[in-house]
């Protein structure tokens, strides 16, 4: 078990607080097994708040709630991302769903991308409908959202590590990235074109009540309800319903379904569904 000198480890009553507290501000359910991840994701919290041990961390967190339990939320949500992952999902807007948004005459297509982690996903998005849409990409409106703040602070930059864009074609890095030179030599930028297309906000899925309005055409919302129990995937499926349009798409992560859990989208194959309506 990971181990640090002079600390003593997250014993049984802090792990339930925080468990409890990630619980109710996030929808995000850690069971036993996590109780080692979420001591070595608040390692770094502490020595930031040249804190002693769990037990310190846990008083501060309760005096300091407004705030900390932010920074908690940063620290405990898993981030993996990468520039279009899953690519038949990318495949399926060029090919299908951008082709009958254009057939419909869309004014404009607005597209959600729900978790949006560092921006990899919208970005990602952004370059398959400026590739589709060329002069007419201005069109497509993305929407990204996160209840990160670091990895939103991220997306908004748009500014990469060579090993986060490597696996991008390298005509489509060189067309829509800015090499970065001198102390920036290593990172790519996203170009305008790409970023002008994405608006980010943070968002906890679970709360009652969105900031924004509907409908979207497209939901992205990939690698997320694993975290969730039943209930909160049934509140977020309701969501999703609400702001899908008509005929709008839902996609999912490969290895999640919403089979056995509604039955408001039909199944259109590789985790696309569609608004039934």
């Amino acid at each position: 078990m990971f181990t640090v000198v002079g600390m003593r480890q997250l014993n049984d009553e802090e792990f339930y607080l925080i468990k409890d507290i990630v619980y109710r501000e996030s929808g995000i359910r850690l069971s036993e097994m996590k109780k080692a991840l979420v001591q070595a994701r608040l390692m770094k919290r502490l020595r930031e708040l040249k804190l002693s041990d769990f037990g310190e961390y846990c008083s501060f967190l309760q005096e300091n709630y407004g705030v900390e339990v932010t920074n908690l939320i940063n620290c405990i949500t898993t981030n993996k991302t990468d520039f279009f992952r899953e690519a038949n999902h990318f495949v399926f807007l060029r090919e299908e769903a951008f082709p009958r948004l254009v057939a419909a005459e869309k004014k404009n297509i607005r597209i959600w991308s729900a978790g949006c982690s560092t921006g990899a996903e919208p970005y990602s998005i952004a370059m398959t409908a400026l590739e589709y849409f060329g002069d007419r990409a201005s069109k497509v409106k993305i929407l990204a959202t996160d209840i990160d703040t670091q990895v939103l602070r991220k997306g908004e930059e748009g500014v990469y590590h060579i090993s986060e864009v490597e696996q991008i074609d390298i005509a489509v890095l060189k067309k829509y990235f800015k090499r970065g030179t001198g102390e920036n030599l290593g990172y790519f930028k996203v170009k305008d074109a790409v970023r002008n297309m994405v608006t980010f906000r943070r968002l906890n899925l679970l709360d009652e009540v969105y900031p924004m309005r509907g409908p979207f055409d497209v939901i992205f919302c990939r690698n997320v309800i694993i975290y969730f129990d039943a209930e909160g995937r049934n509140k977020l499926f309701e969501k999703f319903y609400r702001y899908l349009d008509d005929d709008g798409y839902l996609i999912m992560g490969h290895s999640e379904t919403l089979a056995g859990m509604t039955n408001r989208f039909r199944f259109l194959g590789h985790t696309i569904y569609r608004k039934a309506v």
